[in-house]
């Protein structure tokens, strides 16, 4: 590696040797089979990132390593090379490729490929909306056991992610935990039926029950169409962020030389800021659906405030009689927005304000009167065009002749 003022040697030193240990856990025989597709199921606005499990050098950029991302997209199996550049899009160093806020037309294979290889495959579904029942941590047992069915070759069951962040500190609080309709072949030799998939022996770990990989008959057989996702809600307890405990700095031969408080820096040494809160004015038509989405992608619960009133999850669609809620995905959406929606709305993660989106309603103008005044404006010109060319004429001065 070239000598970079950025870095360090004893920094440099730890990137070469991630490097090593990255080499050392893909040659491992388990972790060989490339040609396994790992399936992803996601909401409509969702941010979904895809992570390429091959070794870069710290030296070399993508361009040098030929790493980059393929998509083949499930309309017409059209071939594109992803660019990091695209809105929307974000590469990280490490070639994780992030979608800010999935949509329906980004469904599709994802290809990480290095050298002409690829080195792994995303099978990417998106969902307008998933069917979900949620079930209190206290009534566990009426979770939706796995279930075989033996005529056609399948198994369907829940695949559960880890618990959620708490969403409040300091007091009693409410965490989520999701479970995903999965599929599953019960003989990997056998066909399914009444349809054959033979593309799901590529999926290790089962394909989501509204993955477009299942055939419409297969989709459609009554264990698979009516079982829905779970929600698991159940109470929790965390601490709020403190203020650090006092930091004593010392030279190389031990001694203190100064005691920093929590929440100061050392001198000497420029303080990191903290991100500036992201501020958008909207300006939207009375009767619309307004949706806020929080652009954040830190873990912690998301906290929406109108103005300085805190906006209860739990209880502001019961309130609003369904008009406002937020979604799974922390979402603040207004249905059929009123005038007097108009307000700040605020999204915090725990103590730190985000971003803030002033929403200003209007009356849409009558679309008769948009049509009266075009008219207006179209018969003015015809009339006023001949009446201009003839007062033109009219005080055009006679040339003189000559003699």
């Amino acid at each position: 590696m070239q000598a970079n003022w950025k870095y360090s040697k004893e920094e440099i030193r730890e990137m070469f040797e991630t490097y090593y240990k990255c080499i050392e856990e893909a040659n491992k025989r388990e972790n060989r089979i490339k040609e396994a597709i790992t399936a992803v199921l996601a909401l409509e606005g969702q941010r979904v990132e895809l992570k390429c499990p091959s070794c870069r050098r710290p030296d070399q950029d993508s361009g040098q390593a030929r790493l980059f991302w393929q998509r083949v997209r499930n309309v017409d199996a059209s071939t594109t090379h992803i660019d990091p550049s695209a809105k929307g899009i974000k590469m990280k160093k490490d070639m994780t490729l992030i979608i800010k806020h999935v949509d329906v037309s980004d469904a599709g294979q994802y290809f990480c490929v290095k050298d002409g290889d690829s080195e792994i495959i995303y099978q990417v579904d998106v969902l307008f909306r998933e069917p979900q029942r949620t079930v209190s941590e206290k009534n566990i047992e009426s979770l939706l056991p796995a279930q075989k069915l033996i005529d056609h070759n399948l198994e369907v069951f829940t695949h559960w992610s880890e618990w959620g962040e708490c969403d409040q500190c300091d007091k009693k609080g409410r965490r989520l935990k999701f479970g995903t309709c999965m599929v599953q072949k019960i003989d990997a030799d056998k066909p399914i039926v009444p349809v054959d998939v033979p593309i799901m022996t590529l999926y290790p770990n089962g394909v989501p029950c509204r993955s477009t990989v299942l055939s419409r008959p297969v989709a459609h057989l009554p264990g698979i169409k009516g079982r829905k996702s779970e929600i698991i809600a159940g109470e929790c307890f965390q601490a709020c962020p403190s203020t650090p405990a006092p930091i004593q700095v010392t030279d190389k031969n031990g001694k203190v030389v100064e005691i920093i408080e929590g929440g100061y820096h050392p001198i000497g040494k420029k303080p990191e800021l903290p991100p500036l809160v992201k501020r958008k004015v909207l300006h939207k038509a009375s009767g619309t659906h307004v949706t806020l989405t929080c652009p954040t992608s830190e873990k912690g619960k998301v906290r929406w405030q109108r103005g300085d009133r805190p906006i209860n999850t739990a209880t502001i669609r019961r309130q609003t009689k369904g008009r406002v809620f937020i979604d799974k995905l922390n979402r603040l959406h207004i249905r059929k927005l009123r005038i007097r929606d108009s307000a700040p709305y605020n999204c915090w993660i725990w103590q730190r304000h985000v971003a803030a989106f002033k929403v200003i309603a209007f009356k849409p103008m009558n679309e008769n009167l948009k049509h009266y005044i075009t008219y207006g404006g179209l018969f003015l010109t015809i009339v006023a065009f001949p009446i201009y060319c003839a007062c033109k004429l009219c005080l055009a001065k006679p040339k003189r002749r000559k003699r």
